[in-house]
């Protein structure tokens, strides 16, 4: 009878059981579809450095210019490692498929046994591939899948454009590729490749597997210039690197989960008070508080059952987009080349059931028991709610105080990011209990200005001594608002701070690049172009290390001249003074907070001719590179690593001189470069901004998201309340009321509800996003930033919220003018 009682409940009132259901669905969706897109974003880059590098232990590498292949022979011959593979890799792209990307990894197939590479051992075809690849000089190989997206078959042609040239290969063999596995990837013979890449004789590394100790006794027997690291090394870095922005993906979505777990409560709240009467009934009838709990409860858990299988469905559908923001922001910061698509994670999906089902009946489990527990004469009087609710926002008010307290102590007293997300969450909920004494004192400011004004005071009345509706629902939507608001103050503050890192950077006019290196002769010819001031030259070059490699920026510029970054720690000028005299380097900030240095630390970096011991003169501001860079002087570099190659030169123009004419004398000069690119810093700078805008796309996505789940708490919470007033209403019509009039209290009152929680959420938005600036993101990927506040996120934020409420008053408004005074007076 009970669950019968229930469900008849839930079947008079569809539209707000299927918010119920809606509520829930779109907080699994969320838990799902980010958790997906994390699960998914790993096994890619998992996939993408296991297909080649396969079950190498240790490598050998060399210094800027490789291997030469005669280390190979000897190292085979002389030295006894017959579990050794030589592998060449390098980039290429597809003119005709809009220059997507490739990677052409040339291996020999006749080593290639012990590695059990995806792609060259096992497998459906790849034997056969191997043999074309043998035959033929300009043969590569694809996977089924990438073949398909570039339209090429076995035997067909195909243009590649590498190192500023473009070759036309011939694709000797597709192999079946059910896994994608060779997404992004071709492979070739390892001398073909040589021949693709212009590096005959030199290999990029040799693959081994050993022991530690067999790895360690080659070391000290390998030739000058060549080293023993850990296979692992390098995926380790990018897995690590990229955790920081995965970390910050998760808090998003736990943002989006705490925004739906108000829904879910405020939700299942107002399922157990809007049967406040018929409990009181029943229990006044003899059914026992446990049966109440239980019957309740029962409601909850159908509620969220179906909502759950709801949101799994949306969240694996939401998944396949946000895999591919996730992947494209991890290729454009971390990884060169993402393979995969949407993998279905069982623990994914158990989260999403968890929050489903398990926040359902948490969510319903106090309204349940304090209706349940109360006296039937109690149960039956709406006073009594409505005194207990304001006691309830006193207490909650006191405990919200403590909670800020606690979570500024955790940040302040904490160094990690864990600590910080605590902390943070713990200031959201805090700032949540204190929204309904927000929501009353605002009422009593505002019901001073209605003296004299009937309607409006009922309006302003009305919505402060509902509270126990509109307290759930204000503080829903203010934590809702508030994550719009304070994620946008970070991306703009974020924005701002690039902008301001690159315009300081990018202090060229032109900058010069080709795939091949560059030499000082093409420099000193650019530097004789009428109209050119001086010319900075830029060698760029990833040290391979036993802890991931270490990415070194050799920079040469006039005796005059300071290299335009911005010291963040130590003294500017002494930091300059030290880099340009002695062994000492920059490092960005977030090399430093990876490594844990600070000026006046010691930095080693391997080089050809043992380890090499430098000095940290300063830490400077880049948000180039995620894992960090070595700023040192060219000559230095030189001295230590023996490479005289440039990777880019920044050509200044003089003051007076006519831009558009040293662009042309410029673009002569490079006449016979092979790939020479002359690009304007306007066009990097657009560049740079468009890939800032495409990272942050994801987190657009989220915070919208948590904004519509709290739009459809707010549906609810007001649905719930006009159902609540309906006699009210009803009298009002009685005496005269309009339903023009009945509309307007609705909407004044509904306005007021999303105004109390777009003002709360403005100092909430803000803490939010200065967290995020100063604590957050420091801690995460080792950054500092400038905060930007800027007005209109602020603004937009409180009109989102009003517009909000007013947009979900509309269905109530609607159902209240059009029902009759007389059946909402008859009381059964």
């Amino acid at each position: 009878m009970l669950l019968r009682t229930g469900w008849n409940d839930l079947r008079r009132h569809p539209l707000q059981t299927l918010l119920a259901v809606i509520g829930v669905a779109v907080a699994v969706a969320v838990v799902v579809a980010v958790d997906l897109a994390n699960h998914s974003a790993l096994q890619a880059m998992r996939v993408s450095l296991e297909s080649v590098s396969g079950t190498a232990t240790h490598q050998i590498v060399g210094g800027p210019d490789g291997i030469d292949e005669r280390a190979y022979t000897r190292l085979r011959t002389e030295l006894g490692v017959s579990r050794a593979a030589p592998v060449v890799e390098g980039g290429a792209t597809v003119p005709a498929a809009g220059e997507r990307p490739l990677t052409l990894l040339g291996v020999d197939p006749f080593a290639e046994g012990p590695f059990r590479r995806p792609l060259v051992t096992g497998g459906e075809g790849v034997d056969q591939a191997l043999d074309a690849l043998l035959l033929r000089d300009d043969a590569i190989a694809l996977g089924s899948g990438e073949a398909r997206r570039l339209g090429v078959d076995a035997g067909e042609r195909l243009r590649l454009a590498i190192a500023g040239e473009e070759r036309e290969v011939i694709v000797a063999a597709v192999i079946p590729d059910p896994q994608d596995q060779w997404r992004g990837l071709a492979l070739a013979d390892i001398a073909a490749a040589q021949a693709l890449l212009g590096e005959t004789g030199r290999l990029g590394r040799i693959d081994l597997i050993l022991d530690r100790g067999e790895a360690e006794a080659l070391a000290e027997r390998l030739p000058d210039g060549l080293r023993v690291v850990p296979a692992g090394a390098s995926a380790n870095a990018v897995l690590e690197m990229s955790r920081a922005f995965r970390i910050n993906l998760t808090a998003l979505s736990l943002l989006a989960v705490v925004v739906g777990a108000f829904l879910v409560f405020n939700t299942l709240a107002f399922l157990a008070v809007r049967r406040r009467a018929a409990i009181g009934t029943l229990r006044a009838l003899g059914v026992q508080r446990r049966e109440i709990l239980a019957g309740v409860l029962a409601d909850a858990l159908l509620i969220g059952a179906v909502g759950t299988v709801l949101g799994l469905a949306l969240g694996i559908a939401l998944a396949h987009g946000l895999v591919g923001l996730v992947l494209q922001t991890i290729t454009d910061l971390y990884f060169r080349r993402a393979a995969g698509e949407l993998v279905l994670a069982p623990w994914s999906l158990a989260a999403g059931v968890l929050v489903g089902l398990g926040g359902s009946v948490l969510a319903a489990l106090a309204p349940a028991q304090e209706a349940a527990a109360t006296p039937p004469r109690a149960a039956l009087a709406r006073s009594e709610l409505e005194d207990r609710a304001r006691r309830l926002a006193g207490r909650g008010a006191a405990a919200g105080a403590g909670l800020l307290l606690a979570g500024g102590l955790l940040i302040a007293a904490t160094g990690g990011l864990v600590p910080a997300f605590a902390g943070l969450f713990a200031l959201i909920l805090g700032a949540a209990l204190l929204a309904p004494g927000f929501m009353l004192v605002l009422g009593r400011a505002v019901g001073r200005l209605t003296r004299g004004r009937p309607l409006a005071a009922l309006a302003v009345e009305g919505a402060v001594a509902s509270l126990s509706r509109t307290g759930v629902a204000v503080a829903a939507l203010s934590v809702a608002v508030a994550a719009v608001i304070g994620v946008a103050v970070m991306i703009a503050s974020f924005r701002a701070s690039v902008v301001d890192w690159l315009e300081g950077s990018l202090a060229a006019d032109f900058y010069v690049s080709a795939p091949a290196p560059l030499d000082d002769a093409l420099a000193e010819r650019l530097a004789g172009v009428a109209g050119v001031d001086w010319v900075a030259r830029s060698r760029w070059y990833r040290v391979p290390t036993a802890s991931g490699p270490v990415q070194l920026w050799a920079l040469e510029l006039p005796p005059d001249r300071d290299p335009a970054v911005d010291i963040r720690a130590g003294e500017p000028r002494a930091a300059l003074q030290a880099f340009e005299d002695d062994r000492a380097v920059l490092v960005s900030e977030p090399f430093a907070a990876r490594r844990g240095l600070a000026p006046g630390d010691a930095l080693t970096l391997p080089t050809p001719s043992g380890d090499a011991a430098l000095t940290v003169a300063g830490v400077y501001r880049d948000y180039g590179s995620p894992g960090g860079v070595v700023l040192l002087r060219r000559a230095l570099y030189r001295t230590l690593y023996g490479d005289a190659r440039l990777s880019g030169l920044g050509v200044h123009v003089a003051a007076d001189a006519a831009r558009p004419a040293v662009r042309e004398a410029l673009e002569a000069a490079l006449a016979g470069v092979p790939g020479a690119r002359l690009q304007d810093n306007a066009a990097v700078l657009e560049r740079s901004l468009e890939v800032f805008d495409r990272t942050f796309a994801i987190t657009e996505v989220l915070r919208w998201l948590a904004g519509f789940v709290a739009f459809v708490g707010v549906v609810s919470a007001l649905m719930a309340l006009h159902l609540d007033r309906a006699r009210e209403l009803a009298v009002l019509r009685a005496v005269g009321l309009g339903r023009r009039g009945v509309g307007g209290l609705i909407g004044a009152q509904s306005g007021l509800l999303g105004l109390a929680a777009g003002l709360w959420a403005v100092p909430l938005g803000l803490a939010l996003a200065a967290l995020l600036v100063f604590v957050i993101n420091r801690r995460a990927f080792g950054w500092t930033m400038g905060f930007h506040l800027e007005v209109a996120p602020v603004v937009e934020g409180v009109v989102l919220a009003v517009v909000a409420a007013l947009l979900a008053a509309v269905i109530p408004a609607w159902r209240a003018a059009r029902s009759l005074p007389a059946a909402a007076l008859k009381d059964e």
